[in-house]
């Protein structure tokens, strides 16, 4: 069997859109049913640092086979409860294991970080926040969003770059790995394995 080489690869991903694609992969880990987001730290020279997904904190119930607990409430007693999850940006800081090297990093992010990531990330020097979508809390009850404008606020009061990632997703999940918030919003894959467009 011989090879076609007028058939060589032309182009590789960007950093920008290995970087977010990453994010998406490392999302697909959340045990929360209702927000999934990934974050993948980056050094000046595009290094990674670390990598991070939103769930709970370790021997806590998983949301998953429990329940959300501002939504379902606890298992046992069923009061609704603040939510079980460390974040995304939390996990990334806490996987990094010497916040030092998060001093001028950039940060991937499927979602816009809270306001309480946003403070952490500001402690720790990010530089800039690169992010696929807009985030809104789930109030208690599940009836109600609230976005959280205090982000956005610190960052710029911080200096810190902001930028919404636009590029192309290249890969759509099975529905069992995806929350609400996953929208069919793949818009280029070359892949054989999955049912993109």
């Amino acid at each position: 069997m011989s090879k076609d080489l007028s058939k060589a690869k032309q182009k590789r991903l960007s950093w920008d859109e290995t970087l977010m694609n990453l994010a998406i992969l490392a999302s697909k880990r959340s045990a929360c049913k209702f927000h999934e987001t990934g974050t993948v730290f980056v050094d000046q020279n595009k290094r990674i640092i670390s990598i991070g997904y939103n769930g709970p904190t370790e021997g806590d119930y998983h949301c998953l086979e429990a329940g959300c607990a501002k939504v379902d409430g606890d298992p046992i007693t069923k009061k609704l409860r603040r939510c079980r999850g460390a974040h995304a940006e939390i996990n990334g800081i806490i996987n990094c294991q010497d916040t030092k090297r998060l001093r001028g990093a950039t940060i991937y992010s499927v979602l816009f970080p809270c306001y309480d990531c946003m403070k952490a990330l500001s402690n720790v020097g990010i530089k800039e926040v690169v992010y696929y979508r807009g985030y809104e809390r789930i109030m208690t009850g599940g009836e109600k969003f609230e976005e959280e404008d205090e982000s956005l606020d610190l960052a710029k009061k911080r200096e810190m770059i902001v930028r919404r990632y636009e590029g192309p997703i290249y890969c759509e999940f099975p529905d069992e790995f995806n929350g609400p918030e996953t929208k069919k919003e793949h818009s280029t894959c070359d892949c054989d394995s999955c049912d993109c467009g």
